[in-house]
């Protein structure tokens, strides 16, 4: 996050965690507006501002794709939970797919030109269910610890720490079938998908055949 404006010291370096939430929050207080008391973002320029120690992360359906992944990051550990662990993390989306990287990577995957590392991180049929990873010896996050017996006190308590807040924040879990199809109808007839709607239903249809299948 880098931010410039009045009452903003030049040149200083945080290291403290931050979370997307807090944007809210920061703008409120720089447009001299009370901040809710109920609101979950911070502003993390305020002279009471009480440093966060984990900040936390969710990723659900991206167009046509589902997924559901939750994590949670304190500055040295970050711990990633999988709910769908029988799909790709490269799952297909139209989205994504038209960018420009995206066919040469499978060209280079299709081809066998891809390393060990990036096949098994990127093109792997599967994923773990849980993953954790010690940002300060692996920051590109390589190196899943998660079945690691050393490592089995932070991966509990993390863990725990990731139930923890979604029962606080009420997450919803997945979407019905009914939302996704809503959503999917809405998204065909945005004009910005003009001709691609033949590769987003082959995607819809894939999603619903791995619904069924379990995964």
């Amino acid at each position: 996050f880098i931010v410039r404006g009045p009452g903003i010291p030049w040149g200083r370096v945080r290291e403290d965690l931050i979370e997307h939430i807090d944007m809210a929050a920061i703008s409120l207080a720089c447009s001299g507006l009370p901040v809710p008391t109920w609101m979950q973002g911070k502003d993390v320029f305020s002279p009471d501002y009480n440093r966060r120690d984990a900040v936390f992360a969710a990723r659900d359906r991206c167009g046509e794709t589902v997924d559901r992944i939750r994590s949670v990051r304190t500055d040295r550990f970050k711990y990633i939970r999988n709910f769908h662990p029988l799909r790709p993390l490269l799952q297909p989306n139209d989205y994504k797919d038209n960018k420009p990287f995206m066919p040469v990577l499978r060209e280079l995957h299709a081809q066998g030109k891809l390393d060990p590392l990036q096949e098994n991180l990127l093109f792997s049929p599967t994923r773990p269910k849980e993953e954790l990873y010690d940002l300060s010896a692996d920051p590109f996050e390589t190196r899943n610890l998660a079945e690691d017996p050393e490592c089995r006190q932070t991966l509990e308590t993390l863990r725990s720490r990731l139930d923890r807040w979604m029962r606080e924040t009420r997450d919803a879990g997945p979407e019905t079938e009914e939302v996704y199809d809503a959503n999917v109808a809405d998204e065909l007839t945005n004009p910005a998908n003009k001709g691609h709607k033949e590769a987003i239903m082959k995607n819809v249809g894939l999603m619903k055949q791995w619904a069924k299948d379990g995964k």
